[in-house]
């Protein structure tokens, strides 16, 4: 009875053995997981062409040019740069010539009854006499000027195309310079300087050794809200 039972689990044996090799037989053909499909790639792009350089301003010219026409200069010159685009609208406008160019020019005013220093010329921006806006002036703080409206220096240079002294004078403030400071104020006609919007302040600058009387000299000007300008004048 023994040795049967030994038979009959030994044939059981046999066969669980041989049904799990047909399995293992039968699953090598079974199909696996779904293999992972790579995504595709990205169409490759072009690269943004760089951004085209603005213009830059015109060389200011050391000799006044035949033919010289300050407002177009300046006009040109201030859309590629030197002026501040935020008054570009203005310079272009219909009256860009009187009220904004122009009113940026120097020239020099009459001095009598006031000492002007050796060694200074004093100018004021905007003539009348050529329909031009006289330029205001105004603090640091003002409410329509925050940083403040003036000419922060001024360069004099002789106008010549050979070799020449160049002097800049600065103004680190206005009604009054500061410390350090080589320009110096006046006001014409009398009065306070901030009388009427600071239009009557005379700018006295510094005048290289190699200026005389009858010489033209070329006067290259910052304003603080308003940009660089570029003009030629005889002195007296």
């Amino acid at each position: 009875m023994t040795n049967e039972r030994h038979v009959r689990l030994g044939s059981l044996a046999l066969a669980a053995t041989t049904i799990a090799l047909l399995l293992q037989i039968g699953c090598g053909s079974c199909p696996g997981p779904p293999a992972e499909v790579p995504p595709a790639p990205e169409p490759a792009t072009e690269p943004e062409p760089p951004a085209p350089e603005p213009p830059a301003p015109a060389k200011v010219p050391m000799l006044r040019p035949e033919g010289w026409d300050p407002i177009a200069f300046n006009r040109d010159r201030g859309n590629a740069g030197a002026i501040p685009e935020s008054y570009h609208g203005d310079i272009n406008g219909a009256d860009g010539e009187a009220e904004h160019l122009g009113k940026h020019l120097p020239y020099i005013p009459d001095t009598t009854g006031l000492e002007v220093p050796m060694g200074y010329l004093a100018l004021m921006w905007g003539d009348p006499a050529h329909g031009y806006a006289k330029h205001p002036n105004a603090p640091e703080g003002a409410e329509a000027y925050p940083r403040g409206h003036w000419y922060d220096w001024v360069k004099i240079r002789k106008a010549t195309d050979g070799d020449a002294e160049e002097v800049e004078t600065r103004f680190s403030g206005w009604p009054a310079t500061g410390a350090g400071d080589s320009g110096r104020y006046l006001v014409a006609g009398g009065g306070a300087i901030e009388d009427d919007g600071g239009k009557n302040t005379i700018y006295l600058v510094e005048l290289p050794a190699d200026v005389k009387p009858g010489d033209t000299i070329r006067v290259w000007a910052h304003c603080l809200y308003h940009g660089e300008y570029v003009d030629f004048i005889a002195i007296p």
